[in-house]
């Protein structure tokens, strides 16, 4: 294909995660390559045939002269997208140099590139939804299980917003002795392609000891694409939606109880809660722990709960239930008796919950999204929304940090919020720290409740994302936007990016 270069295009601009770099000007140089058919305009000699590239490095110029951004990669970014709407353009290569980039070894130049095309670029802007069924025998599968949501949480762009409870299944069909096998549905949102998907589904099992071999054999981890927005495909790799996923009580129960409103496309078609009804296997699964995501125990001698005529009344209806008629639901399971408690209680009201996340790990981004996922996942919690994530510079020699807010709608009270905040830090890894800002209608001064959180009003790592996520947000009586005005430390935390929460690379 024809080309068009335009090379060493410079112009300053504020670009960069440091402080300073917010405040003071640098230079940036851009190389553009442009990938076009000129054949019409190497005959017609006339510049409506061809591009205006004058105009591109006026483009290039006002970006770099523009809106603040934290990564030269994302300059990048934003010159091919608008070198891309040029028509004639069908596909770009673009590389920003730093070349006063603040390292503090001897240094020519550094540079990112990024090549952008038409397709690609429309490819990377659809986010999909997909249903990924999670199962397994061998091990300590629970802990297996709970890896590998998080390791699907890390694939990149992609994001898991929901985590159905943990089921157990009798090892149906398969020799005595087998052991039970536990499962769980998780939903995602990504912009991987279904193939790219599977293929980081397929490492994820690879790294827990999978080795896949007949399909009715003991497994450490199994995991499987059961549907991708509502796609049909017959393609032998990657057949959508899952050929049996129709028919399997251990797919359906977890499915139904994360979304109890989901529909099955394809040629066997219908509610996922009437293909429950109808599976064969449906008495061979229990549900076993609503929890399990936050290091909930599991009975080792898988011991059924759920034999009993009654709900024990200290179980907690969560809201997804209260949209199925017990009726549509097998008789005598875990969710069929949900459905039934869901009509005649209605549980404790839900409160409004702000938690703050900081942590100085290099892989804090993982970190808060792994908390998000896990928070969301505990019964009762409902994520509401999400801040942007920022870079917190500390002084007197202690590690930056990276720094978000979260806010929830919650059925617990102040005392288990906290303490599963705690659990959650622990699950994840020492470096986090999450604590509970703010409860609607709560406050507590006890040595381990308190809330307020008594100096979240001095903190911009706390007040900066807060408001950024709800820009009328009061701590008390006060406006968030006038504590964070007047914050010591404002100076002192810088916006990242406010797309982190979907995966992409910082």
């Amino acid at each position: 294909m024809d080309q068009i270069r335009l090379t060493g295009v410079r112009a300053v601009g504020k670009h960069g995660v440091l402080d300073f770099e917010h405040e003071r000007a640098q230079t940036f140089v851009v190389d553009a390559t442009l990938f076009l058919d000129l054949a019409t305009a190497g005959h017609s000699d006339d510049l409506r045939d061809t591009v205006d590239y004058g105009a591109i490095a006026k483009g290039i110029v006002a970006i770099i002269e523009g809106e603040h951004v934290d990564l030269i990669e994302k300059l990048a970014d934003r010159i091919a997208s608008m070198i891309l709407e040029y028509p004639a353009v069908a596909q770009t290569q673009v590389t920003v140099h730093k070349p006063s980039a603040p390292i503090v070894v001897p240094f020519d130049d550094v540079s990112v590139t990024v090549e952008r095309s038409r397709e690609t670029t429309s490819a990377a802007s659809q986010v999909h939804h997909a249903i990924i069924a999670m199962g397994g025998n061998q091990g300590d599968v629970a802990a297996t299980l709970r890896d590998a949501v998080r390791s699907i949480d890390g694939l990149a762009s992609t994001q898991v917003t929901g985590v159905s409870p943990l089921y157990r299944t009798d090892a149906w069909g398969m020799p005595d002795g087998t052991p039970d096998f536990y499962n769980a549905v998780v939903s995602v949102t990504t912009k991987l392609s279904a193939m790219e998907l599977l293929r980081g589904l397929q490492r994820i099992e690879a790294e827990h000891g999978r080795v896949r071999t007949d399909h009715w054999t003991s497994r450490t981890l199994d995991l499987d694409i059961i549907d991708f927005d509502g796609q049909s495909n017959d393609d032998p790799d990657l057949t959508l939606p899952h050929p049996r996923a129709w028919q399997r009580a251990f797919v359906l129960g977890p499915w139904l109880a994360l979304e109890p409103d989901a529909e099955l496309s394809g040629e066997h078609a219908g509610s996922v809660a009437q293909l429950l009804h109808e599976a064969s296997d449906r008495d061979h699964i229990d549900e076993i722990a609503d929890d399990w995501m936050v290091g909930g125990t599991i009975d080792s001698d898988h011991t059924d709960h759920t034999d009993t005529e009654e709900i024990d009344e200290s179980y907690v209806v969560e809201e997804p239930y209260s949209a199925i008629d017990a009726a549509d639901l097998p008789e005598g399971t875990v969710a069929s008796k949900a459905a039934a408690s869901a009509s005649v209680q209605s549980g404790p009201a839900s409160r409004r919950a702000v938690i703050s996340l900081d942590s100085p790990s290099t892989k804090a981004e993982q970190q808060f999204r792994m908390a998000i996922v896990t928070l969301d996942g505990i019964p009762g919690n409902q994520v509401e929304g999400i801040s942007p994530l920022y870079h917190v510079s500390q002084l007197d020699g202690l590690p930056d940090k990276m720094a978000a807010v979260v806010q929830i709608s919650t059925r617990m009270g102040a005392h288990d919020l906290i303490e599963a905040l705690g659990n959650v830090e622990a699950s994840i890894g020492e470096d986090l720290d999450l604590d509970l800002i703010d409860m609607e209608g709560v406050a507590c001064d006890e040595p381990d409740c308190k809330v307020p959180w008594p100096t979240a009003r001095e903190h911009a790592a706390v007040l900066a994302p807060w408001l950024d996520m709800d820009p009328d947000a009061r701590l008390g009586k006060d406006p968030v936007s006038f504590l964070l005005a007047m914050a010591p430390d404002t100076a002192q935390v810088g916006l990242l990016t406010d797309n982190w929460i979907i995966g992409g690379t910082l």
